[in-house]
């Protein structure tokens, strides 16, 4: 796909905001700058995106069985006194904290350790905050 080439004149004595492109040759491509953006942002979401994606699947493969899909625990979890997610003493823990509870576990919670990566645990604790945090 072609792309036109827009420029804009760098003026600086206008006043406008198009003062605030200054570069040596006077001309400041929008094109470039536009796909800059694009680029960047698109990197940025697609890791943000495969991030989420991974620690999603890993609360499928090791926590809905206790805690449920929408982490309020299931009958199996509740017998064992999981905590629901969304509760104010989970969300109140920090990222490390959490990530300290999946390692090594914690009451009738078995450590993960040795079943999830040091990446895998700590995309999951950031998992428990971002999608049972209360949503403001």
């Amino acid at each position: 796909m072609e792309m036109e080439k827009l420029t804009l004149k760098c003026n600086s004595s206008s006043g406008s905001a198009a003062g605030s492109f200054r570069c040596a040759s006077g001309f400041v491509s929008l094109a470039f700058i536009a796909a800059t953006l694009a680029i960047g942002s698109l990197g940025f979401a697609s890791r943000a995106t495969a991030a989420d994606d991974a620690a999603a699947q890993a609360y499928k493969s090791n926590c809905v069985v206790c805690h449920g899909a929408d982490g309020t625990g299931t009958p199996t979890g509740k017998s064992l006194k999981a905590p629901d997610l969304h509760s104010d003493a989970v969300q109140k823990m920090t990222d490390q904290q959490i990530e300290d509870q999946i390692a090594n576990g914690k009451n009738n919670m078995p450590p993960f350790k040795s079943t999830l990566s040091k990446e895998q645990i700590s995309a999951l604790a950031k998992y428990v905050h971002s999608e049972f945090g209360k949503k403001k």
